[in-house]
């Protein structure tokens, strides 16, 4: 439902306007962490990157920008490293006063 609202021929926006909607909401993202203004960001930019009347470089660079925020793991935390759990032979020992408390 969502896809075909998107598709909307009446949702049809010029480059710059899609651009500066998503550096509104990449700028939202970044001051504020908030995943949904960079899931809307990327969203946008990849429209831009798709639009056959953008320029190239126009097109180049929002590509850039839509991998850059896949890679974000606020919003994919799927692409956060992986850490290694530590064994417990490694773990550090509670000092005497940690142990000490009830």
């Amino acid at each position: 439902m969502a896809q075909l609202l998107l598709d909307s021929p009446c949702n049809e926006q010029p480059p710059a306007r899609m651009v500066a909607g998503a550096l509104a909401h990449l700028a939202r993202h970044m001051q504020t962490g908030c995943p949904r203004a960079g899931h809307l960001a990327a969203m946008l930019l990849d429209q831009v990157a798709d639009d056959a009347d953008a320029d190239a470089h126009l097109r180049a660079h929002a590509r850039e920008l839509v991998d850059i925020l896949e890679r974000d793991t606020l919003l994919n935390p799927a692409a956060a490293p992986v850490v290694p759990a530590r064994n417990a032979s490694s773990a550090r020992k509670p000092s005497r006063r940690a142990a000490a408390r009830p």
